[in-house]
């Protein structure tokens, strides 16, 4: 059984497989977050990381399960290698973009789906974090890897001196390699939470920023078979735009989708 949950906080119509998962809105219905084991009430730190805590905890019955996110999705089927990204209108216009039958063939050749590495401009995965989200809490970080999971630590550094970095929090994986990278790195985070202060804004979506980069240092220290895909950004969904940030970022990296973004964003 095959479960793409994709984190959202309104309605989405979506391929088959894909399951939108609601995130951080216990008022809504349909599959939500704040069900079974859940920690969404802390969702204002952790992002759409309530609904990967919730896939982990609660999916009993998939075999292969993913992250995605209602306006980034990862490009499955015959990914075309010269492209980083694409953007498009709708999830309706990715088409086959989104196809999971092939999904169990592709997983026999690696360990995990994630989307192609953002690459830097003059940064590390360790400067970048710590010009945006405060020197103090990279080095909360490192603390809380040492605490919980000290057998890491020899590959902290190689990992975050590395100039691209695997972004967005989104994966596809057989459950087991989920379940055992779940359980890391909530160990991780909940250690980082138990010493930060909830009161003080610059924590609001913290950890969610934290866990991208642990990703990259679970990854390099097992050694992961990583297949990397391009990532599907969709620019609207109902009355959801293109924010500003988005198309920062997309402007950095993903040069293929810029006149198709700044086109949409003029009409």
């Amino acid at each position: 059984m095959i479960a793409i949950y994709v984190a959202t906080q309104k309605p989405l119509e979506l391929p088959p497989n894909y399951v939108p998962l609601i995130v951080g809105k216990p008022e809504l219905g349909g599959v939500n977050d704040r069900t079974g084991d859940s920690i969404s009430a802390r969702n204002k730190f952790y992002c759409e990381l309530t609904g990967h805590y919730w896939i982990w905890k609660n999916d009993r019955q998939s075999e292969i399960v993913g992250l995605c996110q209602y306006r980034r999705f990862l490009w499955l089927n015959r990914a075309p290698r010269m492209i980083c990204s694409q953007e498009f209108r709708s999830i309706g216009e990715c088409g086959e973009c989104l196809d999971t039958r092939e999904l169990s063939t592709l997983l026999d050749d690696c360990d995990i789906i994630l989307p192609r590495p953002y690459a830097f401009s003059s940064d590390t995965i360790e400067t970048q974090f710590c010009r945006f989200h405060r020197r103090e809490n990279f080095e909360l970080m490192l603390r809380s890897i040492e605490r919980t999971h000290r057998e890491y630590i020899p590959s902290i550094a190689k990992t975050f001196k590395r100039r691209a970095a695997y972004l967005a929090n989104l994966l596809i994986a057989r459950k087991t390699l989920f379940d055992a990278y779940s359980q890391w790195l909530f160990d991780v985070l909940f250690e980082v939470e138990r010493q930060f202060d909830p009161a003080d804004e610059a924590n609001l979506r913290l950890l969610g920023y934290m866990s991208e980069r642990l990703l990259n240092l679970y990854v390099l220290h097992n050694r992961l078979r990583v297949r990397e895909v391009p990532l599907i950004f969709i620019s609207e969904v109902g009355e959801l735009k293109t924010s500003r940030i988005d198309l920062r970022y997309l402007k950095r990296r993903y040069l293929p989708a810029l006149l198709t973004i700044e086109k949409a964003i003029r009409n």
